[in-house]
């Protein structure tokens, strides 16, 4: 809100003029002769070999063709009216659609019009403003529809037509009401520079052109070259306007015065200069004020943890910064950023992380077994498989090979001692202490429930060598024909040398 102030104040925002050149207006202009030609109106039209009046300044000062000087409208600037276009409808003809601006002029001395104090000068409401020198107002201080011989002020309604393209732009400087004006240029005489009629449409033209005459209603000059208002107390005429002043300000045709207008130009610092002061104070007190306000707010905090913690607690605080300063120069992180860096070195490992493939070397917790070779394995096939065979997966570890080797060499021994045993289909396993991974085979009888019930199968008397644990295998049934009958007392021996051995109790999985 304050750029776009800072920019309507500067003159980057306003009122609009009409467009000069063939798409508006454009006039040909000399204090001799002048030509029209404007598009504001409907269609284009065109005013050529118009006559100027202007001051003639001799013996005698009188309005004239040829003038060697300008008329003068003076006074305090009351109101005013910019035109972009013209419609008829609202009653625009003729010369109106030639006029980009309308003002309304409270006649007076230009000492005069500087002494009017702010809000003492005539204040006009303006209800519409369509035609240039017929404006329409509601009640003010002062009603230009009432004015009359018996009005006290004195008033200029003034069609202006610029001469050149400068004061065309400049006329926006008329939207700044209250202020002493002086507008310089010439009457449009009804008769042409041939001194034909100027007509439009046939029709001569009266209204609002230069009066030559005696009459109170004829227009007459002061010594001054100034307009005189007349007994009516109003003039409304057309002017083509050579220069304005306002309020110490020149709007001219070439735009080259020392004292020249310039849309949005401000006292002193001008127009480039006060958009840069602004931005520089606005916003440059802008951030100051934040900085401030910042530095109010850390040392209110400050006054706060004094408070609640004590000159100990500062200490300790300052302290850990300082660390913590020092800590980071010398390349160490703290817990927050290394925890940071590790849950984000933890995301990358987890995205590239692939699921484990399976494989047979690894298949079960077991090492050695192979779960394919057991599952493959016959289960009809009850009796005993070699170690380290095809279709076996039992690893024979070196503790099992010493224990087999001892068995083998003790056994002779024991047998010189003991009778001979009949010859049997089972085969001695050797001893492991490896968990056979060959899969769940018939569960069998104790073994020996089986030497009980071979009683007529005798056996040697010798003590057995008491043993480890050793692998149960499931052993043929011998024939019965084959077994031979043997004495009571061996089998009783027999059995209760097993008996005793608590080792050989129980053989289940």
């Amino acid at each position: 809100m304050l750029l776009v102030a800072t920019m309507l104040l500067a003159g980057c925002l306003g009122a609009n003029t009409a467009e000069w050149g063939s798409n508006g207006i454009d006039v040909d202009f000399s204090s001799n002769e002048a030509s029209i030609t404007t598009n504001l109106g409907d269609g284009e039209s065109s005013f050529e070999d118009l006559s100027p009046i202007g001051c003639n300044v001799g013996e005698e000062i009188s309005p004239s063709e040829n003038a060697s000087d300008r008329i003068k409208f003076q006074g305090f600037l009351s109101a005013s009216m910019l035109y972009e276009s013209h419609d008829p409808i609202d009653g625009a003809r003729g010369m109106d659609t030639a006029v980009t601006a309308a003002v309304a002029i409270q006649a007076m001395s230009k000492a005069d019009a500087g002494n009017v104090k702010d809000g003492e000068g005539a204040r006009i409401d303006i209800k519409q403003w369509n035609i240039p020198l017929m404006p329409e107002t509601r009640a003010g201080t002062v009603d230009l529809d009432e004015i009359d011989q018996d009005s006290e002020s004195d008033w200029y309604i003034l069609g202006l037509i610029p001469t050149t393209e400068n004061l065309n732009d400049g006329f926006k400087a008329l939207t700044e009401w209250h202020k002493p004006i002086t507008v310089y240029g010439y009457l449009i005489s009804p008769t042409l520079v041939n001194g034909s009629a100027f007509t439009i449409d046939g029709q001569s033209q009266t209204t609002g052109y230069y009066k030559e005459g005696t009459q109170s209603y004829h227009h007459t000059l002061n010594n001054d070259c100034e307009l005189n208002v007349g007994t009516s107390n109003l003039q409304s005429v057309y002017v083509l306007v050579d220069k304005i002043e306002l309020n110490g300000e020149v709007i001219s045709a070439s735009g080259n015065s020392d004292d020249e207008w310039k849309n949005g130009d401000m006292p002193f610092l001008g127009r480039a200069g006060f958009i840069l002061f602004f931005l520089t104070v606005g916003i440059g007190g802008a951030v100051g004020m934040f900085i401030l306000s910042q530095m109010i707010v850390r040392q209110g905090a400050k006054e706060t943890m004094k408070v609640l913690l004590g000159d100990e607690g500062i200490a300790k605080i300052k302290k850990v910064a300082s660390d913590l300063r020092r800590d980071k120069k010398s390349g160490n992180i703290s817990p927050t950023e290394r925890k940071r860096q590790q849950d984000k070195q933890d995301r990358e490992e987890k995205k590239q992380r692939k699921p484990p493939s399976k494989s047979k070397d690894n298949a079960g917790p077991i090492a050695g077994f192979d779960l394919d070779s057991a599952l493959s394995a016959n289960s009809e096939d009850d009796g005993p498989q070699e170690f380290g065979g095809k279709s076996s997966s039992v690893v024979v570890s070196q503790e099992a090979i010493k224990l087999e080797q001892q068995a083998v060499n003790s056994e002779p021994a024991v047998q010189e001692e003991t009778w001979t045993p009949p010859t049997s289909t089972r085969t001695s396993s050797p001893v492991s202490n490896v968990v056979s991974s060959e899969p769940a085979r018939k569960k069998t009888e104790h073994f020996t429930g089986s030497v009980r019930k071979e009683s007529s199968a005798p056996k040697a008397a010798a003590p057995v060598k008491k043993r480890r644990a050793t692998k149960k295998r499931k052993a043929t049934k011998p024939a019965q024909e084959s077994v031979e009958p043997e004495p009571q007392h061996e089998e009783k021996v027999h059995q209760e040398a097993f008996e005793e051995d608590d080792d050989f109790s129980d053989f289940s999985l």
